[in-house]
């Protein structure tokens, strides 16, 4: 018999944080890579994962030495609309410190995709980020017929920039991808399998990949126990992430795959994303135990 997850969890204290932006991310790009088929299998796969009214919210906790602090909150959500005339779901993100934090290091970081309701292919995106006084505001349009992806760039303290990049099939942004890939078979992977995914972050495309670790049972802050597939996700060295250390990330076992768990080692302490409540959900929730 497997032995129970328990991720250690800590109260609030008053010690100041690093950017929530280390936190959302230990979780979009962690989440985003959760695929097993070939790029091109990939893509116009039908949504029986999340629909309208889904809202799921997260606790983000970061470590700094032998301190763990609850940074703030992390809240994904989907609503039917219509983008530029086309039927889509509108994916949103949003990531915020905690009040008491703000006076320290005061963090608001907002993410929005729109993707085809039918194909899960993303449309737009938009990306405003405030963290500590510097902004950043980066947009794309998916454009399949001229198969490109338009980016445009804006920080507090550079001028618009404006780049083209080549499309790639299956190419998501970082928020589409997590939704995409909740629709796939999750379940049938094997253990130690790896594959790719590009994702399109402000002007260039990233590509990385992730392994099949197998089957946990996660107790959540709730108390319930729920069953899990476990991932490991090798990230790219850069400004958050070490390159050479996984992230963990736990999903619960059935139709809905909601992320419980998520494990990061980045570049200044470890990163814990723990889920704090669902609601509106497509399935019922078949993975808890108890």
């Amino acid at each position: 018999m497997k032995a129970i997850v328990k991720p250690t969890h800590s109260m609030k204290t008053s010690i100041g944080i690093s950017s929530l932006n280390l936190l959302l991310f230990s979780g979009l790009f962690a989440l985003s890579l959760l695929s097993r088929q070939p790029l091109k299998a990939q893509c116009n796969q039908s949504n029986q994962a999340y629909g309208d009214g889904e809202e799921v919210t997260f606790v983000a906790a970061y470590n700094w030495g032998p301190v763990w602090v609850d940074a703030g909150l992390v809240t994904f959500s989907v609503r039917e609309e219509d983008y530029f005339g086309k039927p889509s779901y509108h994916l949103k993100a949003v990531g915020k410190t905690f009040k008491s934090y703000d006076i320290l290091f005061k963090v608001r970081d907002y993410y929005d995709s729109w993707i085809n309701r039918e194909t899960l292919e993303p449309i737009g995106f938009k990306r405003y980020i405030y963290e500590g006084g510097y902004t950043l505001l980066n947009t794309l349009y998916f454009d399949k017929y001229r198969k490109a992806v338009i980016s445009n760039t804006k920080t507090n303290d550079n001028p618009q920039r404006a780049d083209t990049l080549p499309a790639r099939p299956c190419g998501f942004d970082m928020l589409s991808a997590i939704y995409h890939t909740r629709a796939l078979d999750l379940a049938s992977m094997k253990p130690d399998e790896r594959h790719f995914v590009t994702v399109a972050i402000d002007d260039a495309w990233y590509d990385i990949y992730i392994k099949m670790i197998g089957k946990d049972v996660v107790e959540g802050l709730d108390g319930k126990q729920y069953r899990c597939i476990k991932f490991s996700v090798k990230m790219v060295q850069g400004t958050i992430f070490k390159g050479d250390e996984d992230v963990l990330v736990w999903v619960t076992d059935d139709a809905n795959k909601v992320p419980v768990y998520i494990e990061a080692k980045i570049i200044v302490g470890t990163v814990k994303v723990y889920l704090k409540a669902m609601k509106g959900l497509r399935n019922p929730v078949t993975s808890v135990i108890r």
